[in-house]
């Protein structure tokens, strides 16, 4: 019988499917089995998950439900009590499994661990080291923030089953909602190491830096307390989220790298790049203006910037 069950939802992951799964089945921790929900895919994504024979495989095809009722669906038939998620375009160092798994095993009290992170672009490109909150003291200081990467994340099923599933009366935000219930079973740490690359796509952009973000937080904390949405926040939800259209999702996508490029890891000719980038796509966007301006002055400047913020 295996010992961890790694969750992983696929829709239309046709182009980074393959070294997901390559990354999982070269664990060191090969005690394990793979559980993929293909969410009712279009592209080739069921024709790659045909041609993998490894018996730890456990594919279920089903019609498209969304992230969180797949993975509920893979959970339900997991076997074990260490749930390991994965994302169907993020890499996992060989090791992730075997110190998720060694840390849980010796810290009995901890009902999650996660990892810091590589982070990189949506074609593999290094953009930052994350510098995660690691103690269960300093994570919860940030709640209701979350504190983790999703998809690095390793917990205990039955914290999992006591904090209510992942939620899904929302299409977004489902770990935010998850992590903010779970606190409350178990403490929680990330692993200082970095078990993961964590890939940022435009498809998969948050709402955190938009001028909906404060309203957004809000449905979100009314989920976590009643695990459900009224009929006027959902409406709002489905407004905003029309007028995220895919040009406005790319533009924030090369924002957010050329934020990243300036803050986290300094290399001003690339941020310059990603900002030229995304005003082509919305030349008139003030926000992005004064940051393409901004990465143009020394780094001395900027670094002085950055340090108030931080305050």
């Amino acid at each position: 019988m295996p010992k961890i069950s790694v969750v992983m939802s696929a829709y239309n992951a046709e182009n980074y499917l393959e070294e997901a799964i390559e990354s999982i089945l070269a664990q060191t921790f090969s005690d394990f089995e793979f559980i993929i929900i293909n969410d009712g895919s279009t592209d080739n994504t069921a024709e790659i998950l045909s041609r993998y024979r490894d018996k730890r495989i456990k594919v279920i095809d089903q019609k498209n439900t969304g992230l969180a009722v797949a993975l509920n669906n893979g959970i339900k038939i997991s076997t074990t009590n260490y749930i390991a998620r994965m994302d169907a375009d993020d890499v996992c160092l060989s090791d992730r499994l075997e110190k998720q798994f060694d840390f849980l095993e010796n810290n009995s009290d901890h009902i999650i661990v996660g990892s810091n992170a590589e982070v990189m672009d949506k074609d593999g490109k290094f953009v930052f080291n994350s510098n995660l909150p690691l103690s269960d003291i300093e994570i919860r200081i940030k709640l209701p923030e979350i504190s983790f990467f999703h998809p690095a994340v390793m917990f205990k099923k039955t914290a999992f089953y006591c904090a209510g599933e992942y939620s899904t009366c929302m299409l977004r935000g489902q770990d935010y909602i998850l992590f903010n219930r779970m606190h409350k079973y178990g403490k929680m740490a990330n692993l200082s190491n970095i078990l993961i690359r964590y890939r940022i796509v435009p498809s998969a952009n948050t709402l955190r830096d938009n001028k909906h973000s404060k309203k957004y937080y809000e449905i979100l904390d009314r989920a976590i307390e009643f695990n459900k949405i009224t009929e006027e926040d959902f409406l709002y939800l489905k407004e905003i989220s029309r007028k995220r259209h895919s040009r406005k999702r790319i533009q924030d996508y090369y924002y957010y790298v050329g934020t990243k490029y300036l803050w986290n890891n300094y290399q001003p000719k690339l941020a310059v790049k990603n900002f030229i980038l995304a005003l082509k796509i919305n030349p008139f966007n003030t926000r992005i203006i004064v940051y393409f301006l901004f990465s143009l002055m020394p780094h001395s400047v900027i670094k002085s910037a950055y340090n108030k913020y931080k305050k």
